[in-house]
């Protein structure tokens, strides 16, 4: 196999595409379908998400996770602590976990931004292959198929199954050595510690997109500005 010599790596959330509300929508819409009459919100819910992600302690790798059943396993104990966590009882917060599971999975609840298919369109004809380098789970893979971009991209990686975090070096050294070390790689997230500052980590430029942070080179508030740093 050849290496590519002009490869994109992209972020998946908050880059190319987005869930609303993320987990705790999932959360809370899994509450409200079993139990309509709860008075816990959204809001209560917030802030026992922050913690417990695989991405919360990037420094620590989980290569001992293989399957997607042993990281559910592992996530849905996360989301049923956070049940508990607002007063659900612990058999009935493992069942809600089970269910939120699939809710967040749903492909009906991903969305692309509406600049995502011509700017990879665009760049695609310019010679660039696109990879997604995302923390994300297993399924990504088949969310990012329902979402119309299996032409547009060559491979998608998901943190689930590979045990390393962005911004752990491993985590882009691995997609390098999959790509067999393209000439030029560049990466591009809205994440400026995860995607930015862990890609310069192993000296691959970034371009920070939908955010602004004094500490990212490149900067732009949308997608289609990307193409102005690229070489």
């Amino acid at each position: 196999m050849m290496p590519e010599t002009k490869v994109l790596l992209w972020d998946f959330d908050g880059t190319l595409g987005y869930r609303p509300g993320m987990w705790r929508q999932a959360l809370f819409d899994v509450l409200r379908e079993n139990d309509p009459a709860s008075p816990i919100t959204e809001e209560d819910l917030r802030p026992l998400l922050r913690n417990g992600f695989p991405w919360h302690q990037p420094d620590i790798v989980h290569t001992h996770i293989t399957t997607a059943e042993q990281w559910w396993t592992e996530i849905e104990a996360v989301l049923a602590r956070a049940f508990i966590g607002v007063g659900i009882h612990s058999f009935q917060a493992a069942r809600l976990a089970q269910l939120a599971h699939h809710k967040y999975i749903q492909q009906q609840s991903w969305y692309l931004f509406e600049d995502v298919l011509p700017t990879l369109s665009k760049l695609a004809s310019e010679g660039w292959r696109h990879v997604i380098l995302s923390n994300h789970v297993p399924e990504l893979p088949s969310i990012v198929e329902g979402l119309g971009l299996v032409a547009l991209i060559d491979t998608v990686i998901s943190s689930a199954l590979t045990g390393y975090e962005k911004p752990h070096p491993q985590a882009f050294i691995n997609v390098l050595e999959q790509l067999h070390y393209p000439e030029t790689v560049w990466m591009i997230g809205d994440n400026i510690e995860a995607d930015i500052l862990g890609a310069a980590a192993v000296n691959i430029p970034g371009i920070l997109v939908r955010k602004e942070d004094k500490r990212a080179n490149y900067t732009s508030l949308d997608l289609y500005g990307v193409s102005t740093f690229l070489p």
